[in-house]
């Protein structure tokens, strides 16, 4: 699981959490969703740093280009709300 997916996935799950705190049975399983993605998260980024250099590589690329496909979104984003003031 590459950083951005972790990232937006348990942002998500948070607020899930914070909307059903006053709904217990919702809560629970809100929970252990969380601690499962942080466990997956964790053994995905110990076999990261166990592998070989070409997936370090490859991992690396993929975050690299996540990272460049959401600022051009952004930049588009940003560019068009300044045209329609």
């Amino acid at each position: 699981m590459n950083n951005f997916d972790f990232t937006e996935s348990r942002l998500f799950i948070q607020k899930m959490i914070e909307n059903n705190l006053e709904k217990p049975e919702v809560l629970e399983k809100l929970l252990e969703t969380y601690k499962v993605l942080i466990e997956k998260k964790s053994d995905t980024d110990i076999q990261y740093l166990k592998s070989d250099e070409s997936l370090r590589k490859e991992w690396d690329k993929n975050d690299t280009e996540r990272f460049k496909a959401n600022t051009e979104y952004n930049k588009k984003l940003i560019e068009s709300q300044s045209q329609h003031r």
